[in-house]
């Protein structure tokens, strides 16, 4: 720990106005507090990955489009991004319900060529030390049954042939197939909105969650994986619902903290409210709930709202796009604002952030395969070719320039350290430190460009550092468009302090994390 004993001090950065030629020195109190800890061995930044339905066996409406040559391409690029953790919801009728029984009990079957899709993502986890959420987007036959008839065949959440298959399929993927990467369980998405299989229900969501801790206790499960929630999305309020979206937080520590283990939230935010820095405001309180038990929370999904009318218009012009589709995440500014987000929810005391989605191939609007309604939200389509006649829809797109570097650098097991930056418009920073090594996140949101200066003084001993920069003229990439350095082994041992210019519109991240 010689590291945080070293600063002890606070590292002092100030903010310098870059108006012209002329710089306007002001003290606006922006500073890392060494001594003073956000969140302690945080989880770290991942990303919703799912097992393709449409594409995962011969059956599927797509056939078996996703090859070995389709997966390594994933592998690859996951490996520079090093997530820390991946959401895989799934469902149960997608991969080990084959059919019902003449007493209407269903058919289950672990060993279906969907399910060998499935361990693909949890094989690559296990390996990578990557953890996983794990769940179920809701009832099975609830959603996506306009052909199959079974719709009737599940009371609810609570009903027990589901809660009793989940903890089967569970007990086959930890303690058969040794996948103990699963640490979390995750009972329906978004319960609290009107097109959850709850129907924006709490007692019926709680009733399942229950159920759940009760034969996951009884088949000696909980030691091994934990019940995650509520998984809402917390600025939305269901006028059905028994709470709004921050009261489900609430109530969930308040009425289910024996049963769950740690807390999650969604967001599809506006870009204002990033873009102001309110973001923090609104989800810090938020986080304050789960802390006051000593329990984590992190962000399940995160994403910027699909429905505004440039958007939408884009998507029109789009001839494999859903009206679930953001379209932004062909621009640059979508990575500047996902970093601006991730900074947010960092420095308000999440563990974790889980970007909304790796890959376009996963979904489709309502999850019906249709070709022409694809939900665009990755960092890549890797079915480009073969459903859009577009080779170049499989590039890597900007976005995951800035997410790879907030994943990979932010790694399991840091601590988030306070940073402030108050009254400074569009400027927001974030620190992690691991052992002796330290991450400084740095976004300029604003239209100014920027100069801050840092003192050195008391990080003299981290000998190498790396600075990457991603701005509309200058993101250094390799032969694979993965993020290099802009600069690399610099020495801070001649200097009292540094200078970094921002640009407008920009992130920097500096690190010592020689990876």
């Amino acid at each position: 720990m010689k590291f945080l004993k070293a600063l002890q001090f606070a590292s002092f950065v100030f903010l310098f106005l870059n108006q012209g030629c002329n710089f306007k020195t002001e003290n606006l109190g922006i500073q890392i507090h060494p001594e003073d800890i956000i969140s302690k061995n945080i989880i770290g930044n991942g990303v919703q990955w799912s097992a393709y339905p449409h594409a995962d066996s011969p059956s599927a409406e797509w056939g078996d489009l996703m090859t070995d040559e389709k997966w390594q391409m994933n592998y690859d690029r996951l490996d520079y991004m090093k997530p820390n953790i991946f959401r895989v919801l799934d469902q149960a009728n997608w991969r080990y319900i084959t059919g019902f029984d003449d007493e209407n009990n269903p058919i289950i079957d672990f060993n279906t060529t969907e399910i060998k899709s499935l361990e693909r993502i949890l094989k690559y986890a296990q390996k990578n030390n990557v953890k996983v959420l794990l769940g179920e987007w809701g009832t099975p036959y609830k959603f996506h049954d306009l052909t199959e008839g079974h719709g009737t065949k599940y009371t609810g959440t609570d009903d027990p042939k589901w809660i009793n298959g989940i903890v089967k399929f569970l007990d086959y993927l930890i303690n058969k197939r040794g996948y103990t990467c699963i640490q979390y369980y995750n009972l329906v998405n978004e319960p609290n909105g009107y097109w959850a299989t709850t129907e924006g229900s709490f007692s019926s969501w709680s009733k399942g969650v229950k159920l759940l801790h009760s034969e996951l206790e009884k088949h000696g499960l909980l030691n091994k994986v934990s019940i995650a929630g509520p998984d809402v999305v917390a600025h939305y309020d269901n006028p059905k619902s028994e709470y709004t979206g921050p009261g489900w937080v609430k109530e969930s520590v308040k009425q289910l903290d024996d049963y769950l283990g740690i807390y999650d939230v969604h967001a599809y935010t506006n870009y204002e409210l990033v873009r102001s820095g309110k973001f923090k405001a609104f989800y810090s309180k938020i986080s304050e709930y789960p802390k006051k038990v000593n329990k984590e929370i992190f962000f399940g999904e995160i994403g910027f709202s699909p429905y505004g009318d440039e958007n939408k218009k884009r998507i029109k012009e789009d001839l494999y796009a859903s009206g679930d589709s953001q379209m932004d995440v062909y621009d640059y500014s979508y990575g500047l604002d996902m970093a601006d987000a991730a900074i947010q929810i960092m420095n308000s005391g999440y563990t974790s952030a889980m970007a909304w989605a790796l890959d376009d191939a996963m979904h489709t609007k309502g999850d019906l395969g249709e070709k022409n309604q694809l939900k665009r939200w990755g960092f890549w389509n890797s079915l480009g070719t073969e459903i859009c006649n577009n080779p170049e829809d499989e590039n890597i797109r900007p976005w995951f320039y800035t997410w790879s570097l907030m994943s990979r650098y932010f790694p399991n097991g840091s601590n988030i350290i306070k940073a402030d930056s108050t009254n400074i418009d569009g400027v927001r920073l974030t620190v992690g430190t691991k052992k002796d090594d330290m991450s400084i996140a740095i976004v300029n949101n604003s239209d100014i460009s920027q100069s801050l200066q840092i003192n050195t003084d008391k990080l003299k001993h981290i000998k190498n550092w790396k600075k990457f920069i991603y701005s509309e003229k200058l993101k250094p990439v390799d032969e694979n468009y993965f993020p290099v350095p802009l600069e690399k082994q610099l020495k801070l041992d001649n200097k009292n302090s540094i200078t970094i210019q921002i640009p407008a519109k920009s992130f920097i991240l500096y690190t010592s994390f020689q990876f």
